[in-house]
């Protein structure tokens, strides 16, 4: 494959010492070499300012930018800002990358005139990929069937995008907002004409109990039901089977989320809000048409009885699913 074709990489960093070089230099040894790698220092006050500026020193392609603590949506917009390459990627900065990620995602980009390549996010607190099996089926999707697909997940990283795809569209920044990701991720989807998925697991998805991403975060109803209402008011004057999918998806969610509410004992969400919510999605997704009907029998269980629907998911279902998944 040739290599004239510049990817950028947006990596923010905030307290993340122990684990920046490795994620840097998994950037730094991919095979494919034509990379611009951009370090957004978000305000650390711990080593990782002066780990970025000493990777700068080694490797040209390196860039640094140092700024007052914003959040990781404000420091992924300062790297949309500053990048020049044709394709994005974004890497958290305690993940780190298998070497052929972005030659492999930019090679599905190109074979399929597509505009976003995803891969599976491989889950572990390792240090490398030796043992994890590169084995894995690949998906092409039109547009609207990449967002009624439930395998194109909501996070940002594990993807290439065409930076065109972030015309006017930033992350959004607020002192309080945590679905960020969420909130960008089906706008990109619909700007773009095909979505390739693999699953081969490129993208190591480090388990950081320390990461400001990874720690236990007790998410406000209040954020997760504004980027799902925005979702729905966005299709609904665009598609009507992507308005219902959006009806679907919100409650799916809140009934997930419901069921990590009761699951946790330190959580202080508002849990009859989140029930009050559930049911205007509950009625306007039974009635959908292209919601299945084993979908609408588990949406209906749990509208009956949330409370039971929640202490057999947590004790049954999801230790069975997770266990299930072991064995494959």
């Amino acid at each position: 494959m040739k290599e004239d074709i510049l990817i950028s990489v947006i990596i923010p960093v905030y307290q993340t010492e122990k684990y920046l070089w490795r994620c840097v230099e998994s950037v730094l040894q991919q095979s494919y070499k034509n990379l611009e790698i951009l370090l957004i220092d978000d305000g650390s006050t711990d080593k990782s300012p002066a780990i970025c500026d000493n990777l700068a020193l080694l490797d040209q392609r390196v860039k640094v930018v140092h700024q007052a603590n914003g959040g990781i949506s404000r420091a992924r917009n300062t790297g949309l800002g500053k990048a020049k390459g044709e394709y994005l990627a974004f890497l958290d900065s305690d993940d780190f990358l298998q070497e052929h990620f972005i030659k492999y995602l930019l090679f599905l980009c190109l074979k399929n005139k597509a505009d976003i390549a995803a891969c599976k996010l491989y889950t572990g607190s390792g240090s490398e990929f030796k043992g994890v099996s590169m084995k894995g089926e690949t998906y092409v999707f039109e547009k609207k069937q990449a967002l009624l697909s439930r395998k194109i997940k909501s996070g940002v990283v594990g993807k290439l995008y065409k930076r065109e795809l972030f015309k006017d569209l930033t992350f959004p920044v607020s002192d309080h907002f945590n679905y960020e990701d969420e909130a960008l991720t089906y706008k990109l989807l619909y700007r773009s004409s095909k979505v390739v998925l693999s699953a081969k697991p490129l993208y190591y998805y480090f388990q950081n109990t320390e990461s400001t991403t990874r720690k236990e975060n007790h998410y406000k109803t209040e954020d997760f039901y504004e980027v799902l209402q925005n979702r729905i008011q966005f299709f609904s004057d665009k598609d009507k089977e992507l308005l219902e999918y959006s009806w679907e998806y919100f409650c799916l969610n809140l009934m997930l989320f419901y069921i990590s509410c009761k699951k946790d004992k330190k959580n202080t969400n508002d849990k009859e809000r989140i029930l009050k919510l559930y049911e205007k999605a509950y009625l306007k997704t039974i009635f959908n048409k292209r919601t299945s009907f084993a979908d609408k029998l588990m949406f209906t269980c749990f509208y009956l009885a949330p409370d039971a629907s929640s202490a057999f998911a947590n004790k049954v279902a999801f230790p069975l699913k997770r266990k299930i998944g072991e064995l494959l």
